[in-house]
């Protein structure tokens, strides 16, 4: 555990740091979470003049314990608000390992938690400031509870307990994701064993009592507060619209997950290619039919949503790092020369990663060389481990080779994006504004570029305008800039000058930005 520990934060804390918030979801949670934090108000979600409520309150208020226990709560940094996501994958690694510990032997543990600890996606979301790594956890602690009941275990009040709790936590977090994904597998395992007595191990009743103490008292005072306007958000628009159809130009046809599954799962994809023959040979094992009951409902759910995102399969991956710890050894021993070539393919992917990242950053003004190398360096050792100990049969060898080719990815992606400034236009605009003793926090006027980030990072308030009003405030107000689109057509008038010209990306609308910072002369 204290291994996996090292290993975790060595894959996690690469940009975590100084990775600037990320839009549009990241700077939208932290900045709620921060003016919840200024107003003492743990019921109501507010984002600038509005409201927030597309997810629950569980997450704010563990993004608001995190800051608070941290130091002074105003101005906080970022990384600051990415404490709980961290804490969630860490513990999410641990809990991995314990169940392929139980499930399958104390040898599946290591090989398990190595193979979560370094997955793609999960490394995103602990640098991020969001739901997803904490609802990842809620599930683990759930399943585990789960599948003790079904495989006749004995379950004591401290895992009913925990099984109740994590459902209800977990609707606090982001809505029913979490208990859908635990209650589908439930069904899933009923249906499959054609078993149902089992889940009364679970004592319903005083565990659906748990969850109604857990889930009922914020969502009773939320509805007094906004009424209706919580559930048509957080349900209408939310949950029900990526349902029905696309949001925020996030489609994708069905068959898109299998597809990522390849990258979002590296370096475990390439785990899983190796070993699919051994998993087949597996297919009437009682841990195949606990990982598809657990995996094969819910993904098809996602699969068939208009709305896709890389990161919505993530409560998944858990379920098959366990059918890969627990055949690993075979796979190394014998393998098949189909799924060798299989997972040969997939080790190139970081290569290809790298490679597309260099290219693109070349059109965003150049990239950094150093935090590239370096990625390029551990990847090319972590290949280079991984095929010495398969042709040596050295199974746990090969899998930190492939562990620490997935860290170079990671090392690739995240802290080189943090170091190429065209990708960041808000750090360039807060950078650039006009603070001095006597206009210590400016107003900020924007128009063209309304992304939280924004807020979340300039000193004072950031006002979402028209750009003519946004050109008239710099006439009735001092300590006043503007933000406006560089095309927008802005004559200024006598005493109005161009402070400084930001171009770059949008990372939230994925298209570039070229906008001007107008304010007083001097």
């Amino acid at each position: 555990m204290a291994f996996l520990v090292l290993v975790s934060l060595a894959a996690f804390l690469p940009g975590f740091f100084n990775l600037p918030p990320v839009d549009r979801d990241e700077a939208r949670f932290a900045q709620t979470s921060r003016q919840m934090l200024a107003s003492g108000d743990l019921v109501d979600l507010r984002f600038q003049d509005g409201t927030r409520y597309k997810k629950p309150a569980g997450i704010y208020w563990l993004q608001s314990v995190a800051v608070a226990l941290t130091g002074p709560t105003e101005d906080a940094a970022i990384w600051r608000y990415r404490l709980p996501s961290l804490l969630a994958a860490m513990l999410s690694v641990l809990l991995t390992a314990r169940l392929a510990g139980r499930l399958s032997g104390p040898e599946a543990a290591l090989p398990a938690g190595l193979l979560m600890a370094t997955v793609f996606v999960l490394g995103a979301e602990a640098r991020l400031a969001k739901t997803d790594a904490a609802v990842l956890l809620t599930v683990l602690v759930a399943m585990g509870p789960l599948i003790a009941a079904y495989r006749g275990e004995r379950l004591g009040w401290g895992g009913i307990l925990a099984f109740w709790a994590a459902l209800g936590v977990s609707a606090l977090i982001k809505g029913p994701i979490g208990p859908m994904v635990v209650l589908l597998a439930a069904a899933a395992l009923a249906v499959l064993s054609r078993r149902l007595h089992w889940l009364l191990a679970l004592r319903p009743l005083p565990g659906l009592a748990l969850l109604m103490a857990i889930v009922v008292p914020w969502y009773a005072a939320i509805s007094l507060r906004a009424g209706q306007a919580f559930w048509d958000e957080a349900l209408g628009r939310d949950l029900i619209g990526k349902l029905q159809s696309a949001q925020e130009s996030h489609g994708a046809p069905p068959g898109s997950y299998l597809v990522a599954l390849w990258l979002a799962f590296f370096p475990a994809s390439a785990a899983l290619a190796l070993t699919l023959p051994q998993i087949w040979a597996q297919r009437r094992s009682q841990l195949m039919l606990i990982a598809a009951a657990w995996v094969v409902p819910g993904w098809l759910v996602f699969e068939a949503a208009p709305t896709k995102l890389l990161h919505y399969t993530l409560p998944f991956y858990p379920a098959l790092a366990l059918l890969i710890a627990a055949v690993w050894p075979l796979a190394v021993a014998g393998p098949r020369r189909w799924a060798l070539v299989a997972a040969g393919l997939v080790m190139l992917l970081p290569y290809a990663v790298m490679t597309a990242l260099a290219v693109y950053a070349q059109g965003l003004g150049g990239i950094p060389v150093a935090p590239l190398a370096i990625a390029a360096l551990i990847s090319l050792a972590g290949t280079a481990i991984a095929v010495f100990a398969l042709t040596r049969r050295l199974p746990l060898v090969a899998l930190c080779g492939l562990c620490l080719a997935g860290n170079g990815l990671q090392v690739a992606l995240f802290p080189t994006a943090a170091a190429v400034p065209r990708l960041w236009p808000a750090p360039a605009v807060v950078a650039a504004l006009p603070v001095t003793d006597a206009c210590p926090r400016p107003t900020l006027h924007a128009a063209g570029y309304t992304e939280a980030s924004l807020v979340f990072l300039a000193p004072g308030p950031v006002v979402w305008t028209a750009a003519e009003d946004a050109a008239a405030a710099l006439q009735t107000d001092p300590c006043a800039a503007a933000l406006l689109p560089t095309d927008a057509g802005f004559a200024p008038p006598p005493g109005i000058a161009t402070i400084a010209r930001i171009q770059g990306l949008n990372l939230g609308s994925g298209k570039p930005v070229d906008l001007t910072l107008w304010g007083r002369q001097p």
